[in-house]
């Protein structure tokens, strides 16, 4: 079984964007090794907001990557590696029984709290920036039970971002 990984930050509130969508106030891109665990990953799924947020940042960076793009619109892709739906529990449980690397929940909260309320999501690597917000888009809306996790490791950056990694518990 495929794992499923919530690789995300947010602020010290819990927004993972102002309420415009705008990440302007994201730090230290470059004390974490994107590299290292995207190369362990196979397959993304977001939602659309995302995926056009991602588009505005020039050139595609995920090539070679499947990308399930999670939407109530009928949208087809140009792209052979992007896939649109607008089922992401049921396309996760398919995806987590099929062969391969990691799936990684790119965001938003329309794509986390329906993963999160199906249990299908087993890994979260959650970046805390040092920045309160106030306002925005939180990470966590609409979860209908608690769910317990458990820390499974810890790194804290000269920026003051802390990276925090947490399993089921």
């Amino acid at each position: 079984m495929r794992d499923v990984i919530l690789l995300i930050t947010c602020s010290l509130d819990g927004f993972i964007a102002a309420e415009d969508g705008n990440v302007d106030w994201l730090l230290g891109e470059d004390e974490y090794d994107f590299d290292a665990f995207l190369d362990g990953v196979d397959t993304l799924l977001m939602g659309y907001t995302t995926y056009k947020q991602v588009l505005g940042f020039g050139k595609w960076p995920y090539e070679g990557k499947e990308c399930y793009v999670f939407t109530k619109e009928h949208l087809h892709s140009k792209d052979d590696n992007v896939v649109f739906s607008n089922d992401p529990v049921g396309t996760t449980e398919n995806l987590m029984l099929g062969t391969g690397g990691a799936i990684w929940v790119v965001g938003g909260p329309s794509i986390i709290s329906p993963l999160l309320n199906k249990n299908l999501i087993n890994e979260f690597r959650i970046t805390i920036q040092p920045v309160i917000l106030g306002k925005g888009i939180p990470l966590f809306k609409d979860i209908k039970k608690s769910i317990r996790l458990k820390l499974k490791s810890t790194q804290r950056y000269d920026s003051g971002i802390v990276d925090l990694v947490y399993g089921l518990h």
